[in-house]
């Protein structure tokens, strides 16, 4: 009975991990910072979307690696990556739907990776 008490709790612990890492992803807004982004390259954002919890589109899998914490300029480091679909119109007026990977560290600024490339997007 122990045993399946315990099993029980572990199940309702990582479910509920799983359920709070999602909310909290699907509720991070970088509208404006991919938006900012766009307006650089003459382009404009229709819309933004969340596009699941383990979904990353054309971009890398996402490998998780257990160890020590690793020390960068004084502090723990920290990496944290989101994924968006996103809806843009070019300067030609079409409408794209392109996937955006963006990594915000503690130390560097946010990188921004567009998928296919805004260059391409351009042609």
């Amino acid at each position: 009975m122990n045993i399946f008490l315990l099993i029980l709790i572990i199940s309702i612990v990582i479910a509920l991990s799983f359920l709070m890492i999602w909310i909290s992803d699907s509720s991070k807004d970088f509208f404006e910072l991919i938006e900012l982004e766009l307006r650089s390259k003459g382009m404009k954002l229709s819309s933004c979307s969340y596009p699941g919890l383990f979904k990353v589109g054309p971009f890398e899998k996402i490998s998780i690696s257990i160890g020590k914490p690793q020390i960068n300029k004084g502090a723990i480091q920290y990496e944290k990556t989101y994924f968006r679909i996103i809806e843009l119109k070019t300067k030609n007026n079409k409408t794209k739907k392109i996937w955006v990977k963006i990594t915000k560290n503690w130390f560097n600024e946010t990188k921004i990776e567009f998928k296919p490339k805004l260059s391409q997007i351009e042609k």
